[in-house]
């Protein structure tokens, strides 16, 4: 076979394996386009051939729970987020990705469970931190969220609104000379905040 040809066979051979690729490649475009139009439906519907069992088969599942979340259809997506654990049980990705529909639907008990496997997986993860500890508040779990609290403050010591839920723990729990340390270290951190100003102006 002459070089010319040989060379025109491997370019064609190429071009048929960077094909179905590049076909791959504009699932994944439009779907992220149709996501910041706001077309949720049809985000999802564009990624529907990426293959169940491919390369990607985490990926897509974790995306449909985001875009089942978006418009606000949380049992689907708490759905979604379930299958990529199962998938992959070390998927922080995926628990962080389940608290947002279950903390959406008030389902706290459930959204303290999955922040905390996170964390579990992750230690000190700042994400699954806040999340747990938003899953605290709602059940008024105030000295576990004081617990949570303190270890973010530790671990995040410039974060404002870490300092801002150790300091509503802290209040909640009747230490207010804490509450007020708490809220001081936020205005350091974040000068003008409203809620701080409010407690520490409070006599």
């Amino acid at each position: 076979m002459k070089p010319s040809t040989l060379l025109a066979t491997l370019l064609a051979s190429l071009t048929l394996l960077a094909a179905p690729v590049i076909a791959q490649e504009v699932l994944w475009q439009n779907s992220y386009q149709f996501e910041s139009a706001g077309k949720y439906t049809e985000a999802l519907s564009a990624i529907d051939q990426v293959a169940a069992n491919g390369p990607e088969a985490e990926l897509k599942l974790l995306r449909r729970g985001w875009l089942y979340y978006l418009p606000g259809r949380f049992d689907e997506s708490i759905r979604e987020y379930r299958l990529a654990v199962e998938r992959n049980p070390k998927s922080v990705d995926a628990r962080l990705g389940l608290t947002l529909p279950l903390l959406a639907a008030k389902r706290w008990r459930e959204a303290e469970q999955s922040a905390q496997a996170a964390l579990n997986l992750a230690p000190n993860n700042y994400t699954a931190m806040l999340r747990l500890v938003l899953a605290l508040e709602a059940q008024k779990d105030w000295s576990v969220m004081a617990k949570i609290t303190t270890a973010m403050v530790q671990s995040y010591p410039s974060d404002a609104t870490a300092h801002v839920y150790m300091a509503r723990a802290s209040a909640w729990l009747g230490k207010r000379d804490d509450a007020m340390a708490s809220y001081v270290a936020v205005l350091a951190r974040y000068p003008g905040h409203l809620e701080a100003k409010a407690y520490l102006e409070k006599k």
